[in-house]
């Protein structure tokens, strides 16, 4: 009886790490410092390092035809989200910035339409929540209250997601670093984790759900990308959100031998199937016995 929602591209129609940068780039501004040129080297540096990984990596996309061939490459995936993070760290554009700024942040921006939810999220999760479900939102995306506050602080509804320091870093949450200390950078003795990739979720939703006592209860996942692919294999039930029947995530599930139809199209018995929106999904795919 989980439910755990990714939230850029999924909750929302579109990524939000271009409106995110973009608020806390104003923060900046307004400051008078101007740091566009900063972050746009981040971006170049990320956009490169990604593409040079992913051309290098062997087996190429095509030979890459079994579930574990692609979580392994996902996996390896993880020194370049590292490396981006370090660029992050060190532009710190998101310096200074409270929970409160990117909570408000979040909710103004949804309100002025430059961050769109998806149609029927809200009344999909009062509604699951209604009935006893419990609902997640399990994302890579740098700032919790951020997502909190474009969802609309959600009551019974938890974000799991990275954090901002006050020196401008993004932390991991706590269920992958326990013992830590987000504003402080204190660790508990172990190495830091950051939410940033597929394995990074399936952690996270592996320990939220043990710690929950909801072992061997429903689990469903909703995602849009491959950082979703290894939570979307691992619930009872996938769903992927796409505005294409060909987006990347859809043809990396057909690839790796997964049947993926419309939720409209869906067989009762499969496990996975995509839709575009919330309201397209039966209420009677989450019937409590």
């Amino acid at each position: 009886m989980s439910i755990f929602l990714d939230f850029d591209g999924t909750i929302t129609a579109e990524d939000t790490v271009g409106e995110l940068a973009g608020f806390a780039l104003r923060v900046r501004a307004d400051e008078g410092q101007d740091l566009r040129e900063e972050w746009d080297a981040v971006v170049s540096a990320y956009v490169s390092d990604h593409g040079a990984h992913a051309a290098g990596y062997t087996p190429a996309p095509h030979a890459r035809s079994l579930p574990a061939q692609e979580v392994q490459f996902l996996r390896h995936m993880k020194r370049v989200e590292t490396r981006s993070l370090g660029r992050i760290n060190d532009c710190r554009l998101f310096r200074g910035i409270s929970p409160a700024a990117f909570r408000a942040a979040g909710r103004e921006l949804v309100e002025k339409g430059s961050v769109r939810l998806r149609p029927g999220f809200g009344r999909f999760v009062r509604s699951r929540l209604e009935e006893g479900w419990r609902v997640w939102v399990l994302s890579v995306n740098w700032s919790s209250a951020f997502i909190e506050g474009a969802c609309g602080e959600l009551p019974g509804v938890e974000v799991i997601a990275n954090d901002v320091r006050e020196d401008g870093s993004i932390a991991g949450p706590p269920i992958l670093n326990p013992g830590s200390d987000v504003s402080s950078g204190s660790h508990g003795g172990g190495e830091p984790r950051n939410l940033t990739n597929s394995h990074d979720k399936l952690d996270a939703m592996k320990a939220v759900v043990e710690a929950e006592g909801l072992v061997g209860k429903p689990t469903v996942y909703f995602g849009d990308s491959t950082t979703d692919l290894e939570c979307l294999l691992a619930a009872d039930m996938g769903f992927v959100v796409s505005d294409r029947e060909d987006s990347s995530l859809l043809k990396t599930l057909r690839r790796i031998g997964k049947e993926v139809p419309h939720i409209r199209d869906q067989d009762t018995a499969g496990s996975l199937a995509w839709t575009s929106n919330y309201e397209d999904i039966p209420d009677h795919k989450f019937v409590l016995a």
